[in-house]
């Protein structure tokens, strides 16, 4: 018999506030003034455990009146699939509702919170969602002064991501500055729809790749190939500016421009662009390149991020920020690293583990290890992997390659005839491991 799987330990906000070495006032209820006049970090919490979740369908109704532009995967959505999709992220085994922080005054964010109707942007629209319970007046608030509010709002949510698996309801920011994928786009009056891509140029791409031409143009042979751009830092959430862009709780999905050259691949793709919803393309790897991606997430995740916070805490202690170099430093840091974190997530996700179903030795497959011979270079080896594990200058090059395409399926003994830049090759396959 299997042993049922251990529900998430039920987190508290005084608890979770004392655990992380804060003094902690309140509770207050939901509407009552807080004594908390400096800056400081803040939990929303049910005064016990709710399983099911009460979704106002009056406060959704409110919502969508005063946001019309609002859509749902796209769509202007019914008050009963907005309700759906909100009850979709409720926590049934846990009270918490909402971490916040405030780097002026906790008393005035949760005064600006009271007063702002769903669906308006001002005074203050954090958690947003908290309006759409129908029992909000009953939930409590728990608070902590503290100089360092950001950074403990970041601290308080990765450690009650680790305990319970998921953000609490009503918050929308990952600790580290990464937005919750919820579908909902334009949730404010005044944020603008996305706007429609209008095609102007459609451009297929030819059979070569700069991973090949790294490894078969004979002038550039011995070059790496072009480095993939990197993942577009998070701007430090400290700075006025990045505080003021968190506060767009929905921000527009889209493109900006209304005309966008687009890049043909495949039909699917290119129908899921002009419906406006990106395609998830499948992340093809081997099952080493799948172990590898999480144990790079694991360290990045267990061990960087806490580094990189604790460095940016102490470098905090040393006082003014617009001169401290280490505190900037830090800050960049741990951008690149959250960016570097969502993209192996979504590699992740999309992950698709290729098994090898031939004999080795016999014909060429994913993971196989091919040496081929070429009048112009001798002999190469190359081994074969998925797109995402593809390394010219360690010879691995993807399945999906031309290159990679010709040698498929082909046993020792066959030459196969490729296109590249540099013209055309033969390549003879010697040995397949």
């Amino acid at each position: 018999m299997t042993n049922p799987i251990s529900p998430a330990p039920l987190i508290n906000g005084r608890d979770l506030l004392r655990s992380n070495g804060l003094q902690v006032e309140g509770p207050i209820l939901w509407g009552k003034p807080a004594l908390g006049s400096g800056p400081g970090v803040f939990i929303v919490e049910l005064p016990e455990l709710q399983p099911k979740v009460s979704i106002n369908p009056d406060a959704i109704r409110e919502w969508l009146g005063r946001a019309p532009q609002l859509r749902l995967d796209g769509k202007h959505p019914t008050v009963a699939e907005l309700q759906s999709r909100l009850a979709s992220f409720w926590l049934p085994s846990q009270v918490v509702l909402y971490i916040g922080s405030s780097q002026k005054s906790v008393g005035a964010r949760l005064q600006g919170m009271y007063k702002t109707p769903i669906g308006e942007r001002r005074p203050q629209p954090a958690g947003y969602w908290l309006k759409a319970l129908r029992d909000l007046s009953k939930t409590r608030i728990w608070w902590a002064p503290t100089t360092d509010a950001e950074l403990y709002e970041d601290t308080l949510l990765e450690a009650f991501v680790k305990a319970a698996g998921a953000l609490p309801f009503a918050c929308q920011v990952q600790p580290g500055g990464q937005r919750r994928e919820h579908g909902i786009a334009a949730a404010l009056h005044d944020d603008a729809p996305p706007r429609p891509v209008k095609i102007t140029k459609v451009t297929t791409l030819p059979d070569a790749t700069a991973e090949d031409m790294a490894l078969s143009s004979g002038p550039t042979r011995g070059r790496a190939a072009a480095p993939k751009a990197p993942p577009k830092p998070r701007v430090p959430r400290s700075t006025a500016a990045s505080r003021k862009a968190a506060a767009k709780v929905a921000p527009t999905t889209g493109p900006s421009a209304i005309e966008t050259p687009v890049i043909r691949r495949t039909s699917k793709a290119m129908a899921a662009r002009l419906a406006g919803a990106p395609a998830a393309a499948p992340t093809h790897l081997t099952a080493a390149g799948l172990v590898a991606l999480h144990t790079e997430l694991d360290e990045l995740t267990t061990v960087r991020r806490p580094e990189v916070i604790t460095r940016i805490k102490a470098a905090r202690e040393l006082g003014d920020l617009s001169e401290n170099a280490d505190y900037e430093a830090a800050r960049k840091e741990q951008s690149f690293l959250e960016g570097r974190v969502q993209q192996l997530q979504q590699l992740i996700k999309t992950a698709v583990v290729i098994e090898q179903h031939s004999q080795g030795g016999i014909e060429v497959d994913l993971g196989s290890t091919v040496v081929v011979e070429t009048d112009n270079h001798g002999e190469e080896t190359f081994t074969i992997v998925g797109s995402a594990e593809a390394d010219a200058m360690a010879g691995k090059i993807s399945f999906t390659s031309p290159i990679g395409r010709a040698l498929m399926g082909r046993r020792p003994g066959e030459t196969v005839r490729v296109h590249v830049p540099a013209g055309s090759l033969d390549y003879k396959i010697v040995k397949v491991d």
